[in-house]
């Protein structure tokens, strides 16, 4: 991401993300990512969570994770149920 942005880790950690121990978050604007504007404007410098997308583990363990993800990711389909999206995923894992 720092190299995508062009500009220094530290400035990049000021102005993007939500640091808290080791976890970090991108900082949410209007109740999405910084970055989401009609799609990720960090897409070959995005985080490796956002890699993982769809298969992010607190996300596929959790109904409240999915819920909540949901309503501040706009890459999550929310006509799709956690239940149908489990099912998706078992069906892909099975390829």
């Amino acid at each position: 991401m720092v190299a995508a942005l062009g500009i220094p880790e530290h400035e990049v950690a000021e102005k993007y993300w939500n640091i808290t121990g080791a976890t970090v978050q991108m900082k949410t604007v209007d109740g999405h990512c910084v970055f989401y504007r009609d799609g990720c404007s960090v897409y070959e410098g995005r985080p490796w969570r956002c890699r993982q997308w769809p298969l992010v583990p607190a996300l596929l363990d959790d109904e409240s994770n999915f819920i909540i993800i949901g309503n501040s990711c706009p890459g999550i389909n929310r006509h799709v149920s956690y239940q149908e999206f489990r099912k998706i995923l078992a069906g892909l894992k099975r390829r």
